[in-house]
């Protein structure tokens, strides 16, 4: 069965991160299958360090790499520059995750979104009229569905309540 996939999005340093990680915290007491994909569009996101053998793998043409470690598998592959977000998780997601959530990824289209936006950010909210924004998550932000951002457990019994409990 196919895994629900939602979108989180916001400014950067809006508190997407921060406000995720209890969401999938709460999800996982709950016994949810979770997987996470981090968008990092401007490619500056390190995930191995220079000059140890795995980055000297893939620095050396291999086209994907991967590290085994006790506790978890890292796995480096090239992309060569693939725009197809659906294509990308069909490889790569495991079989038995019931939930991607997205971080980022917000001109991606036809995925259900909710932004992050809190009052200190003094700004508009960017998916204002795109039709995949369901919600808002905020400390502050008027919008027909909200979330408190300080308040993950609401957002998370909607996911579950919409999303995850005709599965």
């Amino acid at each position: 069965m196919k895994p629900i996939i939602i979108g989180i999005v916001g400014a950067h340093n809006s508190g997407k991160t921060t406000f995720i990680t209890k969401v999938i915290n709460l999800l996982k007491g709950k016994g949810i299958k979770i997987c996470a994909v981090k968008h990092d569009p401007k490619g500056k996101a390190e995930t191995d360090t220079k000059g140890k053998d795995s980055y000297r793998m893939y620095e050396a043409g291999a086209d994907q790499v991967i590290l085994v470690s006790p506790n978890k598998i890292t796995s480096f592959i090239r992309n060569n520059n693939s725009k197809d977000l659906n294509n990308l998780l069909e490889q790569l997601v495991l079989d038995d995750v019931q939930m991607v959530i997205l971080e980022g990824f917000k001109n991606y289209e036809g995925i259900d979104k909710f932004e992050v936006i809190r009052k200190s950010e003094n700004r508009d909210l960017i998916l204002k009229n795109s039709k995949d924004l369901k919600g808002v998550i905020t400390d502050y932000y008027d919008y027909p569905l909200k979330f408190d951002i300080n308040n993950p457990e609401d957002f998370v019994n909607f996911i579950i309540r919409e999303y995850l409990s005709n599965r």
